[in-house]
C-alpha cells in the first residue's frame, strides 16, 4: 500500500501532461492571436511601403510584389525544400557513425548448470556502449538517387522563374487595368461637367419656352446617366486597385496612387522568330526538360536494383560484464546484397520505369506544342490589338471633330438639344472604346512576352 501512495504524485503528473497534451489547443484563442499578429505585419508593411506622397508605377509594383507575394514565397520554399533533399541524398556517399547504449538488468543472475552445480555466465547488471560505423562502397542507386535529386533541385528553380513571369503578367494586367479605369473616371467627370452645363443652357433655353419640357428632360437624364456611370467606374478602381494590392502581397483594404510610365514594347519579329525564341526561352520546356532527365535517372535507379551492395562496417563494444576476458573489442567486416530472386518485382519495376520515361518525353511533346499555341495566339492577338488601336484612335478623332461640328451648330440654334445630346454619346463612346484598345495592347504585348518566357523581371532586394 506505501509502494501505491509513493507512486501516485508521478502518476499525477503523468495524468496533467497528457491532459494538456490533449486539450491545449483554444481554438478560438489561436485565431484572435493570428487576426491580431497579421494586422500588425500588414500595418507594418503598409507603413513602410505606403509612405505619403510614393506613386507607384509599373517596376515599383513587380518589385514589391516579387518580394511579398505569397505564390512567390511558396515557390522560393520549394527552391529551399529541393535543395536541401538534394543534400539530404548526398549524405549516402559519407560514413554513418551511431552510438548504442545498452543497459540490462536480470531478476537473478544468469547462471549455467554444471551438473549439480552451476556457474554464473554474466554479471546481474549490464552495461554496453557501442560505437557502429557503416560506409557504402559499392550502391549504383545512390549515385542515380543523387543526380535525380540535382535535377529536381534545378526543377524548382525554374519553378520559381516561371512563378514570377506569371507574376509580373498578373501584376501589369492589374496595373494597366487601375490606370484605364483612372483615365476613364478622368474623361468622364470632363464629361459630367459639359454635360451639366448643356443641361443649365437647355434649362434657361427652356424658360424662355424654346425647347420642350421633354428635351429639358432628356438633358437632366444625360447629367443622372453620367453621375451614376462615374459612380459605377469609381467602385470598379477601388476593385482593380484591390485586385493589384492582393497580387503584390499586400492589404486590399489599402490606398496606392499609380503614375504612368512608358508603355509596353511589342516585339517587332515576325511569328516564326517569336516561336524559335520561345522553345529557347520559356520556363515550361526547361521543366519538362528536367523531367525527362529524372525519369532518366529513375529508370537508372530502377537498374541498379539487379545490381550488388557492398558495405563495410566497425563496431567498438565496451562491457562492464566483468566475465568478459575482453571488455573493449572491436569488429570489422563487408556486407554484400543481391537480389536473386523478389516476385519480378525488379524488373516490372524497370519496365515501368521506362515507360514512365516515354510518358515524359510525351508530355514535352505536348507542352511544346501547347507553347507554340499560345505564341501564335498571343501574336495574333497583339496584330489585332495594334488595328483595333489604330481604328478607335481614328473613330475618336472623327467624333471629335463631328462634336466641334455640331457644337458650334448648336450655338447658333441650328440643331436640336436631342442631337446635341446624340454626337456628345458618340464622342464619349469613341473615348471610351479608344481607352479600352489601349489597355488591351498593352495587355496583349505582356501576354506574348509571357508566352514567350522573355518577360522582364526586375532585381529583387531580397535573393534567395
Amino acid at each position: 500500500m506505501i509502494k501505491i501512495l509513493r507512486k501516485i504524485p508521478f502518476i499525477v503528473v503523468l495524468f496533467s501532461l497528457f491532459s494538456a497534451g490533449c486539450g491545449s489547443f483554444d481554438g478560438r484563442a489561436v485565431r484572435e492571436k493570428h487576426t491580431e499578429d497579421y494586422r500588425e505585419e500588414l500595418a507594418a508593411e503598409m507603413n513602410e511601403l505606403m509612405f505619403e506622397g510614393r506613386a507607384f508605377g509599373l517596376d515599383d509594383c513587380i518589385k514589391t510584389a516579387l518580394e511579398n507575394g505569397l505564390h512567390i514565397k511558396a515557390a522560393q520554399i520549394q527552391e529551399r525544400v529541393a535543395k536541401l533533399e538534394r543534400k539530404v541524398s548526398f549524405a549516402a556517399f559519407l560514413p554513418t557513425v551511431n552510438l548504442d547504449y545498452q543497459y540490462t538488468k536480470w531478476d537473478r543472475q544468469p547462471k549455467v548448470k554444471f551438473g549439480a552445480s552451476a556457474a554464473a555466465m554474466h554479471d546481474q547488471t549490464v552495461k554496453n556502449i557501442t560505437w557502429q560505423m557503416e560506409m557504402s562502397v559499392f550502391d549504383p542507386s545512390t549515385w542515380f538517387l543523387y543526380a535525380m535529386h540535382q535535377r529536381g533541385e534545378e526543377t524548382a528553380e525554374w519553378v520559381t522563374k516561371y512563378t514570377e513571369q506569371m507574376t509580373v503578367l498578373e501584376i501589369t494586367v492589374n496595373y494597366y487595368h487601375c490606370l484605364t479605369l483612372e483615365q476613364v473616371r478622368d474623361a468622364m467627370q470632363s464629361q459630367l461637367k459639359a454635360t451639366e452645363e448643356l443641361e443649365k443652357e437647355i434649362g434657361e433655353l427652356f424658360k424662355e419656352g424654346l425647347v420642350t419640357q421633354w428635351q429639358y428632360k432628356q438633358a437632366q437624364s444625360a447629367v443622372l446617366m453620367r453621375r451614376t456611370e462615374l459612380s459605377r467606374v469609381e467602385y470598379a478602381i477601388n476593385q482593380a486597385k484591390a485586385d493589384l494590392l492582393v497580387s503584390m502581397g499586400l492589404s486590399p483594404l489599402a490606398e496606392i496612387s499609380l503614375k504612368i510610365e512608358e508603355p509596353l514594347t511589342a516585339p517587332s519579329e515576325p511569328p516564326e522568330d517569336l516561336v524559335y525564341k520561345a522553345m529557347v526561352e520559356n520556363p515550361q520546356l526547361y521543366i519538362s526538360d528536367l523531367q525527362i532527365a529524372i525519369a532518366e535517372e529513375k529508370v537508372q535507379i530502377a537498374l541498379a536494383a539487379f545490381l550488388p551492395r557492398l558495405t563495410i562496417f566497425a563496431n567498438q563494444t565496451n562491457t562492464s560484464d566483468s566475465f568478459q576476458l575482453y571488455q573493449n573489442s572491436w569488429q570489422f567486416g563487408l556486407i554484400g546484397t543481391m537480389s536473386i530472386f523478389n516476385g519480378f518485382a525488379n524488373i516490372n519495376e524497370y519496365k515501368a520505369a521506362k515507360e514512365r520515361k516515354k510518358a515524359e518525353f510525351i508530355d514535352r511533346e505536348q507542352q511544346t506544342l501547347a507553347v507554340i499555341l499560345q505564341v501564335y495566339k498571343a501574336y495574333m492577338n497583339l496584330e489585332n490589338a495594334k488595328e483595333e488601336s489604330i481604328l478607335a484612335q481614328k473613330l475618336f478623332d472623327t467624333e471629335s471633330e463631328h462634336f466641334k461640328e455640331i457644337s458650334n451648330k448648336w450655338q447658333e440654334g441650328l440643331v436640336q438639344s436631342s442631337e446635341m445630346l446624340g454626337v456628345m454619346a458618340e464622342m464619349d463612346n469613341a473615348q471610351m472604346e479608344l481607352m479600352n484598345s489601349n489597355f488591351n495592347l498593352q495587355v496583349s504585348i505582356a501576354t506574348l512576352h509571357n508566352a514567350m518566357g522573355t518577360a522582364e523581371i526586375p532585381t529583387r532586394e531580397n535573393q534567395l
